[in-house]
């Protein structure tokens, strides 16, 4: 692409740098020139040797004033350059980019059923170097009938500098359950910077901003919940740390610690465990575990609200609706009717295990992968000072459930389907027995 403005430039800096004093400006152009050296700068993506290939330059050539105008359109028309500029020190020629971003990547779509879900669907996208510096971008929002979810980050391993990997995440969240009696979101910013590396010890130091919002509180619902209307925004610094490989293949593990510390409109902790691992087991089969552990707590004089809390249910505990397995406040008789009212609040503590048992029945179609699964978990305590309307059920009361499986790889996308039985229970847990959901890359 030819633009004018280069050419003027180049020309006027041939005049300042490259002619003599004593050039005679009545003449038409100025003399040709050889440099002794070229340099390229602003190059991440492009080796040197292929800027100087395309724009045809070499050491010990002689170029007029028109070979570099040429040279800087011929960079230019790749369209993998910008701010083009070329200029000399003596009888060094400096070549000076901008790289375009190289937009490589991924979108994903997926769809998915769950009992107490129903339909919901997912878009996510990866963008490698978007940003021009080897900056990776990921973004994934989902969308359900009772709820949205969005997340995005930007991350690079010298995001605050040389040697100093990091980036910045965001995340939004909008809960309107129809079986629940209010409505939550929240929406965090959180920057962080990683250290370690593979293999050893690792993690990451952050600041989060975390801005919640209960609201849309049925005249029904527990006091407890009623007291917990409005906008909070916290904010502090946290760390994780993290030991081992993530599984892949036949085995590995890795173990998670995640701690934070909220000051602001609350003061709160928020403490994390979780492990993940998978093994061989009895023949070509694989065992595979996930266990997880959580705190939440008011500090000083604070206390919790629903969306600090913990529940279980949906991806986080197999057999039961998302957010099904929760302590409530139940008021018997309080409804219409004399119906009981069950308001779900959340837990301040979370256990939860996950296991699942990988039977390959067909060795010859490694795409078919059965397996057998049971999940056993518990949300308890809400530590209030205000008074529930009924009885407050926040004991440790285990749930478990228990299934099988199947996850088909095909060349669309990975589809999945499991069907759980339910072990053990507490009255008004929300049962979710299918589970179906389907992604897939382009």
């Amino acid at each position: 692409m030819y633009h004018l403005n280069h050419k003027i430039w180049v020309l006027a800096l041939w005049v300042a740098l490259v002619l003599p004093p004593d050039y005679a400006f009545a003449q038409n152009a100025p003399e040709p020139r050889v440099f002794e050296e070229i340099e390229v700068v602003g190059n991440r993506r492009f080796r040197d040797g292929d800027v100087l290939a395309t724009a045809e330059l070499r050491p010990g050539e002689e170029y007029s004033e028109a070979d570099l105008v040429a040279a800087v359109e011929a960079l230019e028309f790749t369209g993998e350059f910008r701010n083009v500029r070329i200029f000399s020190d003596g009888p060094v020629l400096t070549i000076s980019v901008e790289e375009e971003p190289a937009f490589s990547g991924n979108l994903t779509f997926g769809l998915g059923y769950e009992t107490g879900t129903g339909v919901f669907g997912s878009v996510g996208l990866r963008l490698d170097d978007a940003l021009g510096n080897g900056s990776e971008v990921r973004a994934r929002l989902t969308l359900a009938e009772e709820f949205t979810e969005a997340n995005a980050s930007v991350a690079n391993d010298a995001f605050w500098g040389e040697g100093r990997a990091g980036g910045v995440r965001v995340a939004f969240a909008d809960y309107d359950y129809d079986d629940t009696l209010f409505d939550y979101r929240t929406l965090s910013l959180s920057p962080y910077l990683s250290f370690g590396q593979e293999g050893g010890l690792r993690g990451e130091l952050r600041l989060t901003a975390l801005q919640s919002e209960v609201s849309d509180i049925d005249p029904a619902a527990s006091p407890i919940i009623a007291a917990e209307a409005g906008d909070r925004f916290v904010a502090g610094p946290g760390v994780s740390l993290i030991f081992g490989s993530a599984p892949g293949g036949d085995r590995g593990w890795a173990l998670r610690l995640e701690q934070d510390v909220f000051g602001g409109d609350a003061n709160l902790s928020r403490t994390g465990l979780r492990f993940t691992g998978q093994v061989p087991f009895v023949g070509r089969t694989r065992l595979r575990t996930d266990v997880e552990l959580g705190a939440v707590a008011g500090l000083g004089g604070s206390e919790t609200i629903a969306a600090d809390r913990f529940t279980l249910g949906g991806g986080s505990m197999r057999g039961f609706a998302r957010g099904g397995i929760s302590p409530r406040d139940i008021c018997a008789g309080c409804g219409a009717g004399g119906a009981d009212i069950a308001t779900d609040l959340g837990g301040e503590y979370l256990a939860v295990a996950r296991t699942e048992l990988v039977v390959p029945i067909w060795e010859d179609r490694p795409q078919f992968e059965p397996f057998l699964f049971a999940d056993v978990g518990t949300v308890w305590k809400v530590d209030r000072s205000t008074a529930p309307s009924g009885v407050l059920e926040d004991g440790r009361d285990w749930r478990s459930a228990a299934g099988l499986g199947l996850s088909i790889a095909t060349p669309l996308g990975r589809f999945q389907i499991s069907y759980a039985a339910h072990i053990d229970g507490e009255a008004f847990d929300e049962e979710a027995e299918v589970n179906l959901s389907f992604a897939t890359d382009f």
